[in-house]
């Protein structure tokens, strides 16, 4: 970790045992570990001339302006050209090493650096003519307020607000103060005349562009340069201009990072890397003609709102799932999208009946984006739809939650079973949902080294009985039987040889799901005990591939906590780790080629002709478009085999598959 990845990750530690010793009444850490921490961060602050605005060394205090100063704009801050035609992205590419990156949709923001200080902060405005905001740029959750350069620096970036916040926020704020987009409370938030109403909204400045200082005559080693000074932006990329499928391919990674990072973008920006080329093509009134913007737009469907269900998690918070008349989005039907969280519901002012537009965010998860006749009258059930106790709603980061007020709600049990048993974890098969509640019913389950000791009730389980529906409506008693216990405990004993990757998983570590701990397996060989070790001993799980400074936090502190600990070590002693058998990858037809399958295969199951096609190169995504360059087909391939011929995507049948490797 080198020393600005180790100021962001004291920073992010500290504030979180500040919110605990302020506002919880409730700190994890001793007087003296806090101490050892601040002071830490106050040498690494002084050592490397980099202040963040939200170190909790920074005790400036909130300023008040009674009206916000013009600031003139020495270089213009134009707009940039655009389109959704990707052959214009191609055509204007024409060979040149380019940059890409998110378009934000926020505020364009300028900050000023002189002697390494930041002293001022202005909005875009009208190009020429903006506003100051320094006051409110000051409390943004992550601005340098110092830095290294000492020459004179202008940096231009996009002031946001995530997604997750900006529910948040609107949650809090009457109706009629309620913003519309997350661009829109992050303008007025930044435009505020009182610095302290800014801080309390979670504003970052994501850095895109120099206007001035560094020097240098690439854009991507500029940004380079000032992520190391302690700015942010995320990922981006540089592209040599010549391949089609690359810019394609970053596309799609970048829409994933806005999903993943609960961003609002609307579009991605390809900008010439060379700046001195970039100066050459001088500009319009409007925009430079060193950029482009590649807009894309959720395709919406409008339909009406059937019910509303509320489904019971880990955790207890019952989370609404809007239930409605199927439409088609991007070639799938959908008739499902969760609504999240009660805020959510109060935002939309949703009602049954009502007519809602519906899109795929990113072209992947359903989501409810307005309400057309907004009758507010849907109601927030007052008791659990499980185990029938009340219901409360919580505020959660100022987020409304209704959550079960029973501790020994079945459900919150059932739900850590079923996922602890699912595919993506250890993949018990045999262990529904069904089965788990009988099961706890009757007292065969209370924690999950159970699963593993329920040969003690062998007898009680195969004469388990169980009231059967026939399709006539008439109903019948059928017990478990001898065959499918031994069915289930076959699988249980099966699952006891695992992977690493899928315990971790399968633990609902928050920030750890599938992606992240396969990244830790791969790096600690599948091996429980080094990785264990590395844990207890303060591993810098930043120093892996795609893997953040938040994860790296949420796994040290699930780890330790007694009571997870206690749990993982009753856990393992059922459990044997599969070493990792790591592959080359395959020079191959398919090294380097976007593939999706689809349909139900004879030879593979989803997850191992997915390693299969890793280990031949390829990259596995889920969704059909032009850039694929293969479809494998199995049985009931359904409409993804449809969108692919139409298309014009080579589809595979399985055997042509095997053939071809």
């Amino acid at each position: 970790m080198n020393d600005m990845q180790r100021i962001k990750s004291l920073v992010e530690q500290l504030n979180i045992y500040r919110d605990e010793y302020y506002n919880n009444n409730n700190p994890s850490v001793s007087d003296e570990q806090y101490d050892r921490l601040f002071d830490e961060l106050s040498q690494l602050e002084k050592s490397t001339g980099i202040v963040l605005s939200n170190s909790p060394t920074n005790s400036i205090g909130y300023e008040v302006k009674s009206r916000l100063e013009k600031v003139t704009h020495d270089t213009p801050l134009l707009s940039l050209d655009k389109t959704k035609n990707l052959d214009d992205v191609y055509k204007f590419m024409d060979n040149q090493p380019c940059l890409v990156m998110l378009k934000y949709d926020g505020l364009t923001v300028k900050l000023v650096y002189e002697e390494g200080q930041l002293i001022q902060a202005s909005t875009r405005g009208n190009g020429s003519v903006g506003e100051n905001v320094t006051h409110n740029a000051r409390v943004f959750k992550n601005v340098p307020l110092t830095i290294p350069y000492t020459n004179r620096l202008v940096v231009t970036g996009e002031a946001i607000i995530h997604k997750d916040d900006f529910e948040r926020i609107n949650s809090t704020l009457d109706d009629k103060d309620r913003y519309k987009t997350p661009r829109n409370l992050s303008a007025g938030s930044v435009r505020q005349l009182d610095s302290s109403i800014c801080a309390d909204r979670f504003v970052y400045f994501m850095l895109f562009d120099v206007i001035e200082g560094l020097g240098g005559n690439s854009k991507f080693e500029n940004l380079n340069t000032l992520i190391s000074y302690g700015f942010q932006t995320e990922k981006y990329f540089k592209l040599d201009g010549t391949s089609t499928k690359d810019l394609e391919t970053c596309i799609e990674t970048l829409q994933e990072v806005a999903t993943e990072r609960s961003i609002a973008i609307d579009g991605i920006v390809i900008r010439y890397d060379d700046i001195r080329y970039s100066k050459a093509q001088g500009k319009t009134s409007h925009h430079y003609n060193d950029g482009i913007a590649f807009k894309f737009n959720d395709e919406a469907e409008t339909t009406t709102l059937k019910s509303v269900e509320w489904q019971i998690s880990r955790n207890g918070n019952l989370t609404p799932v809007a239930i409605f008349d199927t439409v088609t989005i991007d070639g799938t039907e959908v008739s499902r999208a969760s609504i999240h969280n009660v805020s959510m519901v109060e935002t939309l002012q949703l009602g049954i009946g009502d007519s809602i537009s519906v899109v795929k965010a990113n072209m992947i998860i359903p989501q409810i984006v307005e309400n057309f006749t907004k009758s507010n009258t849907l109601d927030i059930p007052k008791r659990c739809p499980i185990c029938n106790a009340d219901t409360q709603v919580k505020q959660v980061n100022e987020t409304k939650v209704l959550t079960c007020k029973n501790p020994k709600c079945v459900g919150k049990q059932v739900q850590k079973f079923v996922y602890y048993v699912s595919k993506p974890c250890m993949n018990v098969d045999g262990l529904s949902e069904a089965i788990i509640t009988k099961f706890i019913e009757n007292g065969f389950l209370k924690s999950l080294e159970d699963i593993y000791t329920l040969d003690d009730y062998a007898s009680n389980i195969i004469n388990l009985e169980e009231i059967v529906e026939r399709k006539d409506g008439k109903t019948y008693n059928k017990k478990f039987g001898e065959k499918n216990y031994q069915n289930l405990w076959n699988s249980i004993q099966n699952s006891r040889n695992c992977k690493l990757e899928n315990f971790l998983t399968a633990l609902g570590i928050n920030q750890i799901g599938k992606s992240a701990s396969k990244v830790i397996s791969k790096h600690f060989n599948g091996d429980w005990n080094t990785f264990y070790q590395a844990v207890c001993n303060g591993f810098d799980f930043t120093s892996l591939d795609d893997f953040g400074e938040v994860a790296d936090t949420s796994l040290k502190v699930w780890f330790s906590d007694s009571e997870n600990v206690a749990t993982v070590k009753r856990l393992i002693t059922y459990l044997n780790f599969e070493k990792m058998d790591i592959q080359k990858v395959e020079d191959s037809l398919f090294t380097g080629k976007i593939v999706v399958v689809t349909g139900t295969l004879t030879n593979y199951s989803r997850d191992s002709i997915k390693e299969k096609l890793e280990n031949l190169g390829a990259k596995v995504t889920n969704s059909i478009s032009k850039k694929t360059d293969y479809l494998i087909a199995g049985d009931k391939a359904g409409s993804k085999l449809d969108k692919a011929n139409s298309l014009g995507v080579k589809v595979l049948s399985e055997s042509e598959f095997e053939n071809l490797i």
